[in-house]
């Protein structure tokens, strides 16, 4: 992006030939084609991950420890899943905080990137928090997956926000 403050007229052209050249038309179909292969990749590894639940069920019912180590599971899942709600509250805590300070701006200018800015922050904290929730559920996914593979629960692996699970044949396996 340009700066408008030193953007000069003979830009114009320049950039609508930059826009013109861009693949700006087929951005829809990008996007539909990414969702499309990520729905096909969901479909392949939810299939999967039944199959092994109702292949691995049926014996853990008979397993006494699996009832405690699925109880650990979740109770490190819970875990996890309040840490994510306590950081929301402290993003919308500070910015309902910022968002009550009065502030002067002596121009529209500063005006408006004072509230750009304010939107800015809320969307970085909605951005953030999606990610790093969809980031847990699908590390649930993968840590159920190889505890019902394996015949434990991975308690140890749900680790602080960006950590990984360090186990073997879980690349980039991560809890927010």
């Amino acid at each position: 992006m340009t700066d408008s403050a030193v953007a000069r007229p003979e830009d114009l052209p320049l950039a609508q030939i930059r826009l013109a050249q861009s693949p700006l038309p087929l951005v829809p179909a990008a996007r539909a084609w990414s969702l499309q292969s990520l729905a096909g990749h969901l479909l392949v590894s939810q299939t999967t991950h039944a199959a092994q639940a109702a292949a691995a069920l049926p014996a853990m019912a008979l397993d006494g420890s699996a009832a405690t180590e699925g109880a650990a599971m979740t109770q490190a899942i819970a875990k996890q899943f309040m840490s994510l709600h306590a950081q929301w509250v402290e993003g919308v805590a500070e910015l309902a905080q910022e968002m009550g300070q009065f502030r002067h701006a002596n121009t529209m200018s500063k005006y408006v990137d004072q509230e750009v800015n304010l939107v800015q922050q809320s969307l970085a904290l909605v951005s953030n928090q999606a990610t790093a929730t969809v980031r847990l559920l699908e590390n649930i996914q993968v840590n159920l997956a190889w505890w019902l593979s394996k015949g434990g629960p991975p308690v140890a692996s749900l680790l602080p926000p960006g950590g990984s699970t360090g186990r073997p044949g879980d690349p980039g396996s991560r809890v927010a």
